[in-house]
């Protein structure tokens, strides 16, 4: 059984063999996700697994997934985060940064947090896709940025 996933604004579309559902989502804490479906609340959270693959925990119950995360391929990274060159993280929707979490120096590892984008009373942190030195920061706390703009780069 297969389902497919993508959420905006804290809506979310859900979609099994040919069905669709809206639900509302939320994170109140980082990892944790509160659904509501169809009047129904789960409790949910998602487990990366030692063998690379993904988990997500409904309400006590453990299921398999495949995730597709379409920030990470927008901000140039590969599936490893292991490529060579610069990547060039980019807001992954209009907001405003609300925290640096990397200087212009520092080291981070692949799928590591480099600064926070907060849009619709929602924060996203932004990560690295790959392992590298971050060589340049575009913004500063407290600036607003565009859908698509770059805010930092790393190599």
């Amino acid at each position: 059984m297969e389902a497919d996933f993508s959420a905006a604004d804290g809506q979310a579309k859900l979609a099994r063999e040919g069905q669709t559902w809206e639900a509302r989502v939320t994170e109140p804490e980082p990892g944790l996700f509160t659904v509501i479906l169809n009047d129904h609340v789960y409790r949910c959270a998602i487990d990366r697994l030692p063998d690379g693959s993904t988990e997500v925990i409904v309400n006590g119950r453990r299921f398999p997934v495949a995730v597709r995360d379409k920030k990470r391929l927008r901000a140039g990274g590969g599936g490893t985060g292991a490529g060579a060159g610069r990547a060039t993280l980019t807001s992954p929707m209009p907001g405003k940064v609300v925290r640096i979490l990397k200087a212009v120096g520092d080291e981070v590892a692949a799928d590591q947090g480099v600064l926070v984008v907060e849009a619709m009373k929602m924060q996203n942190e932004v990560q690295s896709p790959k392992a590298g030195k971050v060589i340049e920061l575009r913004v500063t706390e407290g600036q607003t940025v565009n859908a698509g703009e770059t805010m930092a780069v790393i190599e």
